[in-house]
């Protein structure tokens, strides 16, 4: 039996009563589902050739009622075993019942038909595979209490309160191309504003496009001339990205431009947006702008609305406190 038969009653049932999902974890269901039918099927057609070859034996022998009220064409099935009951052998015991089994032919019709009766339990089963896998990889708020410095402290560059001061730690992993850190950023402000005792650590995620690292780079250089914050906020506010609007960015706020454009480019300064990178990608991050608080239960994926992460600055204040 050829798979292409048996995939495309399976796609379509499985696509009208489910959402889009990942492709590979379908094909890996659809594989699964298709190599339990061609087990079946060969083993249906082991039977059959042995019943065809035992009616052969019984009918040379003369043996007349083994054929029953068999037609040319049809074939043997091995009786249903009721619970607790040993499958009947391949051999000379095993009744030969007159009914016809189940053709090659006939089996993607059938499946077709299981697959729609049961398509709510496809739905179910592929949305619970699927919901595990998404569970196993999201960030662990308990991988990130254990590498607090690695977030908080470790070549770290903040805003808000100094570290004598700071009794809540927040940090942001960005990528200057990504529009959602853009909507973000004032909202962080914002907290930093209401919120004296908040420091903020700024981590780069550069993961759309390649201009994405130049700014990160550009903000790290930056920051070697004492000038992070307001160049990291003059990054967002770029209608595009490049090197020529990134050493416009830095002339206008007045940074010795020769020497950012040599530092952005620097091994030192690659490193640092590289470790970045490294560590939320080890934490399992797969997209920006993401949050965690310091002592936190839980992370922040995406764009959070201010209330969320305010109530849990206050929280990790009176836990603090």
């Amino acid at each position: 039996m050829k798979r292409s038969l048996l995939t495309l009653p399976l796609l379509l049932a499985v696509s009208v009563a489910a959402p889009a999902y990942a492709a590979d974890n379908t094909d890996s269901i659809i594989n699964a589902l298709l190599s339990r039918i061609e087990g079946l099927t060969e083993r249906n057609t082991k039977l059959t050739v042995e019943n065809e070859r035992l009616l052969a034996e019984r009918a040379a022998q003369g043996d007349s009622q083994a054929r029953g009220t068999l037609r040319p064409g049809e074939y043997l099935r091995v009786p249903e075993v009721s619970a607790g009951q040993a499958p009947p052998k391949i051999g000379g015991d095993m009744p030969l019942l007159p009914e016809a089994a189940i053709d090659a032919k006939l089996l993607d019709p059938l499946f077709r038909q299981w697959v729609q009766a049961n398509a709510g339990y496809i739905y179910d089963s592929v949305n619970k595979h699927l919901s595990e896998q998404q569970q196993a990889s999201m960030p662990k708020p308990a991988d990130f209490a254990a590498r607090r410095d690695e977030l908080f402290v470790k070549d770290a560059v903040k805003a808000g309160a100094p570290d004598e001061a700071a009794k809540v730690r927040l940090v942001m992993f960005a990528d200057y191309n990504c529009r959602y850190c853009k909507e973000m950023q004032p909202v962080v402000e914002d907290l930093i504003a209401k919120n004296p005792d908040l420091q903020v650590v700024y981590r780069d995620l550069p993961i759309l496009s390649p201009t994405s690292r130049l700014a990160a780079q550009a903000a790290r250089a930056a920051d070697g001339q004492g000038k992070y914050v307001e160049f990291h906020k003059g990054l967002y506010k770029l209608p595009q990205i490049d090197e020529n609007a990134i050493l416009d960015l830095a002339a206008r706020l007045n940074l010795d431009v020769a020497k950012l454009r040599k530092d952005m480019a620097s091994a030192d300064v690659a490193s640092l947006v590289t470790n970045d990178f490294n560590l939320g990608q080890s934490l399992r991050i797969g997209g920006t702008p993401f949050f965690y608080i310091d002592g936190g239960s839980r992370t922040f994926p995406g764009a959070v609305p201010a209330a969320e992460l305010q109530k849990v600055i206050e929280q990790a204040r009176g836990k603090k406190g």
